[in-house]
């Protein structure tokens, strides 16, 4: 959790004009190789330091309630269920949308809820009839959608929307930061102190454990 997600995380939040942005750590990611990351009880009390007395942004720790891979469609039909009366927008990077074919039935999510795409540093999106073309290669994906001049945005034929939402490019990644915690560099300004003081306490991404 650093700065670059909490950051991108509001502007969404006000730019898409959603009520909440729920900050959701995976428990087991499909895509991350288990050794890289720290556990995942770790990883939500973190966002929760770095969330706390936030307005709008919201931890949630839904997905470490299942065994085994962290499936999006699962997690969303969960919260469905679970939140009758609201409705749910997923909100994904750039990089994680040019995978999304990649996903496990990927072909269910744009039917559940709306989609809302985010700048990805070095690469940022931009709104418009062209930016679907720009964003993905996936023909598949593209094709799952229509872009409506009405709206300014693309529908799916369930009839939920995908938006694109640029954002600062505030160039920090998870990877780099846990690089800069095991090599015994400061992490200062990239994440909350909050976060940093709990990463070197419990000697998470070989930290040392010293003040």
């Amino acid at each position: 959790m650093h700065f670059g997600h909490l950051r991108a995380a509001e502007e969404v939040r006000e730019q898409a004009r959603l009520d909440q942005v729920w900050l959701l750590p995976a428990n087991s990611p499909p895509h991350k190789q288990p050794e890289a990351i720290a556990p995942a009880a770790e990883r939500l009390r973190m966002l929760e330091l770095a969330l706390a007395g936030q307005s709008g942004l919201r931890a949630d720790g839904i997905e470490l309630e299942r065994a085994g891979p962290s499936y999006t469609i699962d997690t969303l039909r969960l919260l469905k269920q679970r939140h009758p009366g609201s409705e749910f927008t997923l909100v994904v990077g750039l990089d994680s949308f040019r995978d999304l074919h990649t996903w496990h039935r990927h072909t269910e999510i744009p039917a559940a809820c709306d989609l809302v795409v985010t700048s990805r540093p070095p690469h940022a999106v931009s709104p418009g009839p062209d930016a679907l073309e720009r964003a993905t290669s996936a023909i598949a994906v593209r094709e799952a959608f229509w872009y409506d001049s009405d709206i300014g945005s693309f529908r799916h034929r369930s009839g939920h929307r995908l938006d694109f939402v640029p954002v600062t490019a505030i160039d920090v990644s998870a990877s780099a930061v846990r690089t800069a915690v095991a090599a015994g560099r400061s992490i200062r300004f990239l994440t909350p102190d909050a976060v940093a003081t709990y990463i070197v306490s419990h000697g998470l991404y070989g930290a040392p454990q010293s003040a």
